[in-house]
């Protein structure tokens, strides 16, 4: 069905450009900056503007085609689940693609959209530091569109290929050759990692990378901090590195480390996360009403022992649950500390 009669505009599709712009003012976004995130068939649903702004733009392109479900604004779609969601013949790896793509756009969209014609002043905001600024930078670059109404961005691309390298083990010269098959496919032109290397680059600038540490062949010691530069383990005794054919030193044993900090960062950097990070200080509830951990006495006499601490409302307070988690290496028996 078209957009347009003869004489101009139909007018339930004006009631329903109304009724849209209505319903995304009701919702978190809409509420804290102000903008609405549109999906005309031009933007693709990629942008944020203003209501009057996002009212015209659909009446002059009309809604983003096949796109009945608003996920962007709050709606299921009961057609697709990205956790339960199976077709027959498709694989799992496929679903994963999917969701994938969702969170990538959210990540994009919530962390930096919002953010980048946001009035802090006005607002009585804090505006983002030094560090907060590069990463939304960065963020913004690498995920502008590959041309005009392209779903795909440079980092929705490297995170893809990062991706399908880790489900399928893909060898990193077999992934290459791949990238190399797209560039000759495609416009070279379009701004796509060159290769693995570059594509892990890119993504590694979000900030969240992991570490790799050697570790003792028995369990005994990290090589770490004051201990990286040994040679072998202090308790046992056992050699740190083997030796290759062309004697190049090997590390027998390694583990990888995930940094705990620039996640928790991301979290605030989120308008999505960060109201959940702020909760337990934003909803007390009343004496003998119990329905967060921040009610219970444990959680009020630390307040009272470090007042200091607990009078910002973003400092973070972190529990560790290890059920179900496997501490030693990789078993096909579970194990459950």
């Amino acid at each position: 069905m078209t957009n347009f009669g003869r004489m101009g505009l139909r007018p339930e599709f004006v009631e329903g450009v109304i009724g849209f712009v209505e319903y995304a003012k009701t919702l978190d976004p809409f509420q804290r900056s102000g903008m609405i995130k549109y999906p005309c068939n031009k933007c693709q649903c990629l942008n944020y503007e203003k209501a009057d702004a996002v009212e015209l733009h659909i009446y002059r392109n009309g809604f983003k085609k096949e796109d009945t479900v608003w996920t962007s604004h709050g709606e299921i779609d009961n057609n697709f689940d990205v956790f339960q969601h199976y077709v027959p013949g498709e694989s799992s790896s496929n679903v994963n693609s999917n969701a994938q793509s969702y969170r990538i756009d959210d990540m994009v969209q919530d962390s930096f959209g919002v953010h980048s014609d946001f009035d802090f002043a006005n607002q009585g905001e804090e505006a983002p530091n030094v560090e907060c600024k590069i990463f939304f930078e960065q963020l913004e670059s690498a995920s502008r569109p590959l041309y005009e109404g392209s779903p795909h961005s440079q980092l929705s691309i490297a995170v893809r290929l990062l991706s399908i390298k880790s489900d399928w083990n893909v060898p990193q010269g077999a992934m290459d050759s791949v990238i190399d098959l797209i560039h000759d496919l495609v416009d070279p032109n379009l701004e796509i990692p060159d290769n693995f290397y570059k594509a892990k680059r890119l993504v590694s600038k979000l900030g969240m990378s992991s570490m790799r540490i050697h570790c003792c062949e028995n369990g005994c010691m990290f090589y770490y901090k004051d201990d990286i530069d040994l040679e072998s383990c202090k308790f046992c005794g056992k050699c740190r590195y083997e030796q290759t054919s062309s004697g190049k030193k090997v590390p027998i044993k390694a583990m990888h480390y995930l940094p705990l900090i620039p996640r928790l960062k991301r979290l605030y950097a989120s308008n999505r996360s960060a109201p959940h990070m702020r909760w337990h200080h934003e909803h007390r509830r009343p004496p003998g009403v119990m329905c967060h951990p921040s009610d219970g006495e444990a959680w009020k006499h630390f307040d009272r022992t470090y007042p200091q601490f607990a009078s910002e409302p973003r400092t973070i307070r972190l529990g560790l649950c290890s059920d179900g988690f496997t501490p030693h290496s990789v078993s096909a028996a579970p194990y459950s500390c």
